[in-house]
């Protein structure tokens, strides 16, 4: 009797993070985003010059959300219709590691581990782009591709900002706090290139070169496609996923409720 409640619970629980429908399904995952939100705050307020109870409040809310998203992650898995399509997922990847770094207490590197915690900014371009949805309400296509866009040029600078931070804080002066790392990083992305700050270890060059080399090919290509005219979806755009029969666009290459991989050539059902 235990074991089939447990299984019950589950898959209610596992149902409500895939809801976008009901009026529960929608305040769960809003509940999510602002714990996300939340998470990511309290990385970047530890950056600063904060009292050691201020921190060691910090890092007890961060190991409780950090059990949070470790539960999260468990139900989201076991509850997919393919979990080995669920585990695979480059988002649900993302999410498990920006997560991990909250138990490592103690370490030398633990100031650069903690820096995963900014990747936990990938889940809002994931309910963007994978979800279509914004805290449980569905947006058009055309307002997606204009999120989109916005999402990862910030995604772009935050994360670059957290790996700055992580590799140049203990031995750039220049380079306090969070703060600092953000605005090197928008002046490096952007070219403009003041020289105030400058990188003092290789691993800071690297992440500069490559945020600078994901600017200059992915933001582009994401303008660009803002100016293609897309005709609006209908009924008749739509096909039934051969794994767990949700509706899909036909264009997408995968199945947005169970992460199934489609096959243009498969014979799904309209």
């Amino acid at each position: 009797m235990t074991t089939f409640s447990g299984l019950s619970l589950l898959r209610k629980v596992g149902f409500l993070l895939r809801d976008r429908e009901t009026p529960a399904g929608r305040a769960t995952n809003a509940s999510l985003y602002v714990l996300n939100i939340i998470f990511i705050s309290l990385y970047v307020i530890s950056t600063y010059a904060v009292s050691t109870p201020y921190i060691t409040l910090i890092r007890v809310i961060e190991i409780g959300l950090g059990v949070v998203f470790l539960i999260e992650y468990v139900v989201r898995v076991t509850s997919a219709s393919n979990p080995k399509a669920e585990i695979t997922d480059p988002y649900t990847i993302v999410d498990l590691i920006a997560v991990i770094p909250v138990f490592v207490i103690f370490g030398p590197d633990i100031g650069f581990l903690r820096g995963l915690h900014i990747l936990r900014v990938f889940r809002f371009l994931r309910l963007i782009m994978n979800e279509q949805q914004v805290f449980g309400k569905s947006i058009e296509r055309r307002t997606i591709r204009q999120l989109e866009v916005s999402t990862t040029i910030l995604l772009i600078f935050v994360v670059a900002t957290g790996f700055i931070y992580a590799v140049e804080a203990p031995t750039n002066q220049a380079i306090s706090n969070f703060g600092d790392a953000f605005y090197y990083t928008v002046i490096a992305v952007s070219t403009v290139g003041f020289g105030d700050i400058v990188p003092q270890t290789v691993a800071g060059r690297w992440v500069t070169v490559t945020s600078v080399l994901v600017g200059f090919v992915l933001v582009p290509w994401l303008v660009s496609r803002l100016q293609t005219p897309e005709r609006d979806l209908t009924t008749a755009d739509r096909i039934k996923c051969p794994h767990c029969d949700g509706s899909v666009v036909v264009v997408d290459q995968y199945c947005r409720h169970c992460g199934y991989a489609l096959d243009n050539n498969t014979d799904a059902e309209r």
